[in-house]
């Protein structure tokens, strides 16, 4: 069996490699080596010696198997034709549309052809990203293997800008797509098919909705068919997601092992034919609804194979099933079968989820006897399972659901009878949608209560614990210590789980007590509205929060990433537009020690009045500058004002002098080019990226500049002229500097 593990194992190795961005070009020999070193320690036992080189061969064969079957754009895909506007595509749709936060209508299409203005057609392949405004489809209905014409803007999709920003593009690339169409016009087209695994979601869902309300009607289709059958308020998937809830509304192996096993029961008179055609049935008609989704393939695959030991005469007595091995085989047959879903997060979490609660939960109840035995198991289930998910979640997304020990045994005595009763119901709603929405409406009983009680732990302050982001060799160091203390009897004995516990602490917040730079400024990639951090001695300074929707999808992503949970100062630049009307959206994740802008709240637009208003109903200290005025930041950096309303200021650090102009125009920098309190000579120069007053640049010899967002032609003529660097963080990613030198998300320099 040990065999076979290492086989299984080198084969998911071989894949992760592959998948690694570094580890593209050279990964290949990480499993080779480590079968040539264990072969090695190996040597006097021929066949563990045999099994290890047979191991790095596996594993090289899985970094070249993954790197052949990873999605790349054909000769005539669709992407080669983008951008492009004013397109005309025809497809057909292959997703269910859904709203988007940005309440856009989002599907997928498998792009066909290309209609040219003379009414030609070129013929196309490839998967589009659609997006459109929910209006123009409203007497529509679309819906998965229904034809349309779109016409509207051909987009390639944007990498990752800022840290903790979302990745667009390799979101796309993992769904094997390498464009997006936002489509200004849909209409339907003839052929294609009116019916499919979607009709019986849609069926069930519905009914769900007749019986319960829109908001509990999508909530239970979630619970029991996957996220994908139902449109669910979001934020109600926010409040599950931050109690750590989140698997809760994804199809996944929980629901698989209870669907299975109510069947198991249920049919146990019947005979042992007939119950095991009703089991596959079921596996088969519950994977059809979910969509064939990696992690229910993957407990699916697991439900088969435990059906086959227990109903199965031949095999009762005479074959154990190991649990660890049929984990493993189930990866590896599915990742035999589709190598990319290695990447894929469901996919990972399920495995390790199922993992844990596997090799983790008999010695949890063990260490809990103390408390009653259904106490101890209803804990030791879930710290399991959070235990082999927690690495991945730290380095996925940088956080800890600080209350998911305590609402995963709480809410599951909710969800247990809400699971069984709505998979029962769903089955009536597919034979008659009238009575399933009849049957379904006792539920509210136990959604209300749920969505209650989700909302109301959801409240609770630092429900979420956001770590930081952790390099992928930390989260391998986790693993290893779990592996370590799971299966190897000596780390067993020397360190037990405290020990083991104290060492993962120690990966987890070593690197973090390394002395990084006294000093570091970033400006982030966020176009026109200029947004600067600044971290001096452990203190953290923003400037500018820009609107809501780039205080929340910008600016709180990387301050997550950072790990950082308060604000030592806020500074506001300017009062005008919406450049600082995302202070509220910021105010409930961290806090703010004080606040500062430059005045002119008499002009101030709308969206920064309610930011300003929400600072002062927290209690936060403000202060409006005037010219002269500093900032305390630390001992190493000094802030300035120069000119208020809006904010100039100077900042000098490291020996290093800034001009910090902002969003400020050409006439306000007129004025400040004359003011006693700017230096000599600037070192950088920060703003927006729009047009500067060339007297400025030349007169204090401004030796580099940083723009937030597209640069003025002629301010980078300027530049370039003069050999000086000029890095624009919209087209190289954000910006960070400090004694060290200048590093950017990815490397551009104007």
């Amino acid at each position: 069996m040990d065999s076979t593990y290492l086989l299984g194992l080198g084969w998911i190795l071989g894949l992760l490699m592959r998948a690694w961005p570094q580890g593209a070009g050279w990964g290949w020999g990480v499993p080779l080596g480590l079968g040539l070193l264990g072969s090695l320690l190996c040597r006097r036992r021929p066949r563990l010696l045999r099994t290890w080189l047979v191991m790095g061969l596996v594993g090289w064969a899985a970094w070249g198997y993954l790197g052949w079957r990873q999605p790349f754009p054909s000769p005539t895909d669709i992407s080669l034709l983008a951008p492009q506007q004013g397109i005309s595509i025809i497809g057909e749709i292959t997703s269910e549309p859904r709203l988007t936060r940005s309440e856009r209508l989002q599907f997928w299409l498998q792009a066909e052809q290309v209609l040219h203005a003379d009414q030609t057609a070129r013929l196309v392949s490839g998967k589009l990203y659609v997006t459109t405004d929910p209006a123009i489809t409203q007497k529509q209905d679309l819906h998965p293997s229904q034809r349309v014409r779109l016409t509207g803007s051909l987009y390639l999709p944007s990498p990752a800008l800022n840290p903790g920003a979302f990745d667009f593009q390799a979101y796309l690339q993992r769904q094997g797509a390498f464009a997006g169409l936002s489509a200004q016009e849909v209409v339907p087209q003839a052929g294609g098919r009116s019916w499919g695994g979607w009709t019986l979601r849609r069926r069930i869902r519905q009914a769900f909705i007749r019986g319960l309300g829109e908001r509990e009607g999508n909530l239970l289709a979630s619970l029991v068919l996957g996220s994908r059958a139902a449109q669910l308020d979001f934020d109600l998937q926010d409040a599950f997601r931050e109690i750590g809830m989140a698997h809760a509304l994804a199809a996944s192996g929980f629901h698989v092992s209870l669907l299975v096993g109510v069947v198991f029961v249920l049919t146990r008179p019947l005979a042992v034919r007939a119950q095991q055609v009703i089991i596959l049935a079921v596996l088969a008609l519950y994977l059809t609804l979910t969509g064939f989704s990696p992690s229910v393939l993957r407990a699916a695959l697991m439900g088969v194979a435990a059906m086959a030991v227990l109903t199965e005469p031949r095999l009762q007595g005479k074959v154990k099933l190991n649990p660890l091995g049929t984990l493993l085989l189930a990866a590896v047959v599915l990742l035999v079968y589709q190598p990319n879903w290695i990447t894929d997060l469901g996919f990972q979490l399920s495995f390790t989820a199922t993992l844990g609660l596997l090799v983790g939960t008999a010695p949890i109840v063990l260490r809990l006897s103390f408390l009653p035995p259904t106490i101890a198991a209803a804990l030791a289930i879930p710290l399991a399972a959070l235990m082999w998910t927690l690495p991945l979640q730290i380095v996925t997304f940088g956080r800890i659901p600080t209350y998911s020990l305590l609402a995963n045994p709480l809410l599951t005595a909710l969800l247990l009878p809400l699971l069984v009763a709505g998979f029962a119901v769903a089955f009536v709603a597919l034979l008659s949608p009238g009575l399933g929405s009849l049957l379904v409406q006792p539920l509210t009983l136990l959604l209300t209560p749920l969505i209650n009680w989700v909302g109301w732990i959801a409240s609770w302050p630092f429900s979420s614990y956001y770590t930081g982001a952790i390099s992928l060799l930390q989260c391998l160091l986790l693993y290893g210590a779990l592996v370590a203390v799971t299966f190897w009897p000596r780390w067993q004995r020397a360190l037990r789980w405290q020990g083991t516990a104290l060492v993962m602490i120690g990966i987890l917040i070593g690197p973090g007590l390394w002395p990084g730079p006294p000093v570091q400024i970033t400006a982030l990639a966020s176009g026109r509205t200029p947004i600067l951090a600044i971290h001096a001695e452990g203190r953290h300074l923003l400037m500018n929060s820009g609107d809501p929707r780039l205080a929340e999808r910008t600016v709180l992503p990387y301050l997550r990433q950072r790990g950082i949970h308060h604000l030592d100062g806020a500074v506001s630049m300017t009062s005008a537009g919406s450049a600082n009307g995302g202070w509220a959206t910021l105010l409930p994740a961290l806090a703010i020690r004080q606040f500062w802008d430059g005045g002119g709240v008499n002009a101030a637009s709308e969206s920064y009045l309610r930011s300003l208003s929400a600072v002062q109903s927290a209690g936060i200290p403000y202060q409006v500058l005037r010219p002269g005025d500093r900032i305390p930041v630390g001992e190493r950096l000094s802030l300035q004002a120069v000119h208020t309303n809006p904010l100039v200021l100077t900042l000098e650090t490291e020996g290093s002098r800034w001009l910090l102009l902002g969003s400020a125009g050409t006439n306000v920098q007129a004025e400040v080019t004359g003011s006693p309190l700017l230096p000599p000579q600037i070192d950088w120069l920060w703003w927006d990226g729009g047009a500067v007053v060339l007297d400025l640049l030349e007169r204090f010899q401004v030796q580099a500049g940083i723009t937030s967002g597209p640069s003025n032609e002629t301010v980078a003529a300027w530049f370039r002229q003069r050999q000086r660097p000029l890095y624009v963080a919209d087209r190289s990613g954000a910006v960070s500097w400090s004694r060290r030198g200048v590093q950017t998300l990815r490397s551009s320099l104007d």
